[in-house]
């Protein structure tokens, strides 16, 4: 009888239980309220600042940090960045956004602006975000982290309160002037991030870099002695140095300084004070006016510097004279400076050397029968029998990556030559070789040893394996 009033007692509390929780749950908002308070907030929170917030977005630890001012309001968002590309379109653009709550809270700009350009970039594969997950609020700022980086450790942006003066940090014209760097060198087939050459002129020395304007990215290759290569006393320094940039208050500021010693001094440097901008720097063309960029500033504790494009590359000096055997490629990879194929179809090589199967380049060539310097092709007549044709140059060696090619009246044929092919092959080597100047650079190819020879009086570019 006692278990039976203990049981029915125990029934009784569960009851009472069970009623308490139902009228608590029956308090509580539901999930739609909770969501929708959830989404209230943080558009208040995004909508709240005086002046906006500031975000020093940098879409990947490799790449530099793009400078923005985000306003929101209640539809819109202004958008001010220091991203030039596109003629300066992102520089100021209002965009609709909206916070949605599909995997907890996010941040969605909806339509095409500077996120969705930096999204863009290497199909898609650079790393920047227009899509962004809610963390948290830390004191005054919003930390958001990026939804489709799905590593441990994904990308996050901090979002702070702008102050009224912030909008005076913008560089947007060194932006702008960087990227009239652009338009220098070789681009068949791959397109060659700008090389610059960096002129300490108080120091006496130069640091060669290659800056990369769309990602932020600076990749520092050598420093030396005096400003080219022909000096016969000149010292250099491997760098191997590579680092994001921000550009803000006049300055282009490495994010990782570059340091070395040279010829006894050390040297630092952590930005560039950018001063004037013209179009008076040397052109590498010999016959050409002087009308490439020309940056000039000052470097703390270095003094003046000048930037001027460059087309030194450092495993393209390694393009050197070779006595066993003749640099050669397939006739296909001579390219005009459109990167249209000279043996395509309407390319001059076609129409003057149907035949031609291959491309060589004499670099040095010790036989006792063939010259030693010399350029021409192979020839396959209709039956499969080759010849090969040649139109010597003057014996030259690599001067940093450059190689003088200076044709001379000179020519080489193994058979009996048609009646115009001297004539065809002075008047391809003309067009090929004009000026003289060939640029040398290293073409990645997986168990090759393939360089690019560039021609900066016609922008024509040469392949050749070794």
């Amino acid at each position: 009888m006692r278990n039976i009033s203990i049981y029915i007692g125990l029934l009784i509390l569960m009851l009472f239980f069970q009623g308490c929780t139902k009228e608590k749950e029956a308090l509580l908002p539901s999930v739609e309220e909770r969501v929708t308070e959830a989404v209230t907030n943080l558009r208040n929170e995004l909508t709240a600042p005086a002046n906006g917030w500031r975000l020093e977005y940098q879409p990947t630890n490799a790449s530099g940090i793009f400078y923005m001012l985000l306003e929101f309001d209640e539809d819109e968002v202004h958008i001010k960045s220091d991203v030039a590309d596109n003629n300066g379109e992102f520089f100021e653009h209002t965009i609709p956004w909206r916070v949605d709550n599909a995997l907890g809270l996010e941040l969605v700009y909806e339509t095409y602006g500077v996120f969705h350009y930096l999204f863009e970039l290497d199909a898609a594969t650079f790393g920047a975000e227009f899509e962004w997950g809610f963390i948290e609020k830390s004191g005054d700022n919003l930390v958001f982290r990026s939804i489709s980086d799905l590593s441990f450790s994904p990308s996050t942006i901090t979002l702070t309160p702008a102050a009224p003066n912030d909008d005076g940090k913008f560089s947007r014209d060194i932006a702008a002037n960087l990227n009239e760097f652009v338009a220098v060198g070789p681009k068949a087939l791959q397109v060659q991030i700008p090389k610059q050459q960096i002129i300490l002129q108080d120091a006496g020395v130069s640091v060669y870099w290659s800056l990369d304007a769309t990602k932020r990215v600076i990749t520092s290759d050598l420093a030396a002695t005096g400003n080219d290569f022909a000096d016969p006393d000149l010292q250099a320094v491997v760098l191997n140095h590579q680092s994001g940039y921000i550009l803000q208050n006049g300055n282009l500021e490495l994010l990782v300084p570059l340091q070395f010693v040279l010829d006894g001094r050390s040297y630092s440097v952590d930005a560039i004070n950018f001063s004037e901008f013209t179009n008076t720097g040397p052109n590498y063309c010999a016959f050409s006016p002087d009308n490439g960029p020309l940056y000039t500033g000052q470097i703390a504790g270095l003094g003046s510097v000048s930037m001027i494009s460059s087309l030194f590359d450092l495993e393209g000096a390694a393009f050197q004279p070779i006595p066993d055997f003749p640099y050669s490629v397939n006739s296909f990879f001579v390219f005009d400076e459109s990167g249209s194929s000279l043996a395509d179809e309407g390319g001059i090589i076609a129409e003057r050397f149907p035949g031609a199967t291959g491309f060589l380049f004499y670099y040095g060539f010790e036989s006792d029968a063939q010259p030693s310097y010399a350029v021409g092709f192979i020839i396959e007549d209709g039956l499969g029998n080759s010849e090969i044709i040649l139109r010597e140059f003057d014996p030259v060696t690599t001067v940093g990556n450059m190689v003088q090619v200076n044709l001379n009246n000179d020519y080489y044929f193994s058979g009996t030559p048609g009646p115009d092919d001297q004539a065809n092959l002075e008047e391809i080597t003309n067009l090929l070789f004009e000026g003289g100047d060939m640029y040398a650079s290293d073409f990645p190819v997986e168990g090759l040893n393939v360089f690019k020879l560039f021609n900066p009086c016609n922008q024509h570019e040469i392949f050749l394996v070794q």
